[in-house]
């Protein structure tokens, strides 16, 4: 079909037709059918007008502002989705074809002549419509209305966004305010740290607001941030916390150490990666052992997190921090420690690891062990293989395979017939892919 055929087919009956006419507008980005899609809004049909919708959105022509506003108020909520999009998407868009400096102290509702001089018409009439729909009464209207002006990065709307934040009756105005003021924090407003910081201390129980202050304010930084981040390490909403974790790590201050540590024991995982990724973003030594502490059992992303920390310390005070901890009684220690070297690339103390009484110890000792690229400890990777403990034989195997050193061939081969089968494939596996042969044993 061609374009004339697709209007044709938009201003018809069969809504199927219509649907794939408003679909295929929108692949081709056709700016001449604004005027049509926008007609084709009054569709009784929900599937048309949800179709348009996504259309305009992925043309992105502000002439579709003023419509779309009207779609937040439909009564399908799926169309209201789709309008919200759709308006989102036309504000990334236009967000880079602005002057954004030309709004500083405009009127948006009445902008001065110098303002019409340096910008569309079209998009001037957009911003005057969402800077109306601030006032709109009904909620959905005004939710549109200030995420679509954050993304525009108009900072002009910012006192009206930040009275929104701190007075409007509905909430989730108040949290689509929050993330407009960061919006515009990010375009330069520097009122915005300071308008979130007083937003956070009247968040209350509205865990979606604290999600998108505590989001502005790890974005921003600045001094206003310290303090509400460090609160936020203790809010209910896990998001709350990885968020503020970020922010922290990004501000890079030692005297939130004490703080992300304890969330190392957080009981949500990204929470306890992300303290992880913030405490080595700071660097400070101090971070070291909660660190090395923490690895013993964890799940193996946040502990691959907590090795990427360390490896942005002193690699020396880590080293001797691990080989004292392969001297201590605690064997969950001195687990961790032979698990971080082979991340870290460390082996001072390691042969003491694979002779140590605790199999959980020797078992990642010996996974170290395969993890450097160096042959020293090939002998006591072979030696390995005759373990007690099965889990140490399966990882012998796993990292003599891991070497990739042929001589290993042999060494494999009379553990084939291994008692205890999770050994025969190990063993088997790693015969395969160091010879090719295949083991008698799977």
């Amino acid at each position: 079909m061609n374009r004339d055929a697709w209007l044709a087919a938009l201003r018809g009956e069969d809504t199927a037709a219509a649907v794939a006419a408003a679909t295929a507008l929108g692949v081709r980005r056709d700016r001449t059918a604004v005027g049509s899609l926008a007609n084709a809004l009054r569709s009784v049909d929900p599937d048309v007008r949800r179709a348009v919708c996504a259309a305009l959105g992925e043309i992105a022509d502000p002439r579709a502002v003023g419509p779309l506003v009207s779609l937040l108020r439909d009564r399908d909520e799926d169309v209201r989705g789709e309008a919200f999009a759709a308006l989102l998407a036309i504000g990334h868009a236009r967000a880079g074809e602005l002057p954004l400096d030309a709004f500083s102290g405009e009127d948006l509702l009445s902008p001065s002549e110098a303002l019409t001089q340096v910008v569309w018409p079209t998009d001037l009439e957009a911003i005057a419509i969402l800077a109306a729909a601030l006032e709109d009464p009904d909620p959905e209207v005004r939710i549109g209305a200030a995420y679509t002006l954050g993304r525009l990065g108009i900072t002009a709307a910012f006192d009206a966004m930040a009275a929104r934040l701190s007075g409007d009756p509905d909430p989730d105005v108040r949290t689509a305010a929050a993330f407009a003021v960061a919006d515009l924090g990010a375009r330069g407003e520097r009122r915005a740290g300071a308008v979130l910081r007083a937003a956070w201390d009247a968040v209350g129980d509205n865990d979606e607001l604290a999600v998108q202050v505590v989001r502005g304010l790890a974005d921003l930084g600045g001094r206003e941030a310290y303090d509400p981040l460090t609160e936020a390490l203790r809010h209910r909403d896990e998001r709350v916390r990885q968020l503020a974790a970020m922010g922290l790590g990004r501000l890079g201050d030692p005297a939130a150490v004490p703080r992300l540590s304890r969330l190392l024991t957080d009981a949500h995982r990204g929470v306890r990666r992300l303290a992880a990724t913030a405490l080595g973003e700071i660097g400070d030594p101090l971070a070291m052992r909660p660190l090395v502490a923490a690895v013993h059992g964890n799940d193996a992303e946040v502990r691959a997190t907590i090795g990427a920390a360390l490896a942005r310390l002193d690699p020396a005070v880590v080293q001797t921090h691990l080989t004292e901890c392969l001297m201590t009684p605690d064997a969950g220690l001195r687990e961790a420690a032979a698990y971080l070297m082979g991340r870290l690339g460390l082996t001072a103390g390691l042969r003491r690891a694979l002779r140590d009484p605790d199999e959980h110890v020797r078992k990642a000792a010996t996974l170290a062990a395969g993890q450097l690229a160096s042959g020293e400890f090939f002998e006591a990777l072979v030696a390995a293989l005759d373990d007690a403990a099965w889990q140490v034989r399966v990882a012998a195997a796993e990292s003599l395979r891991r070497s990739g050193d042929t001589r290993a061939v042999e060494a494999l081969r009379p553990h084939a017939d291994d008692p205890h089968r999770v050994v025969r494939n190990a063993v088997g596996v790693a015969l395969r892919a160091l010879s090719g042969e295949e083991s008698p044993h799977e």
